[in-house]
């Protein structure tokens, strides 16, 4: 009897990370739109939109990941992650502190590490197109400026 329980749980979870996965194209409240925009971390609105659908999640206190992404080993790290880098705090970073975040979201984003793998397989919105890895890449490497 465990053995032919054991395979229904897996299909059944399964059953139900597909389902979650097909539904990831998840769009922001308008009123959390509007808040994460008065905090622009870049005077460019293609790179605010870029961050808050793939980074946000991770790296900003006010991220909420799908329940299915809580499986992904990264995101159970979310907390490191936001001690790295939290774009919620970002206005509060010192020019040096910008700067080097830049330099390490220029490295992570073309190395591909950024936004990693398994968390991306989870949540397919997180994803980034060569178009959104040339936005962040072409900002990473400006010099750090007021987003105003």
């Amino acid at each position: 009897m465990f053995k032919i329980q054991l395979p229904m749980v897996l299909l059944v979870e399964l059953a139900l990370l597909f389902v979650g996965c097909s539904s990831s194209q998840q769009t922001a409240a308008p009123e959390t739109t509007a808040q994460r925009s008065t905090n622009a971390v870049s005077a460019d609105p293609q790179v605010n939109a870029i961050l808050e659908q793939s980074c946000y999640e991770c790296h900003s206190t006010g991220g909420s990941a799908p329940w299915y992404a809580s499986v992904s080993p990264t995101y159970l790290a979310a907390n490191s992650a936001r001690r790295v880098l939290n774009f919620s705090d970002w206005q509060t970073y010192d020019a040096q502190k910008k700067a080097d975040a830049l330099k390490n979201i220029e490295q992570t984003v073309s190395g591909g590490s950024m936004p990693p793998s398994d968390y991306s397989a989870l949540d397919h919105s997180a994803r980034l197109a060569d178009d959104q890895k040339q936005a962040l890449l072409k900002w990473a490497s400006q010099p750090a400026l007021p987003a105003h």
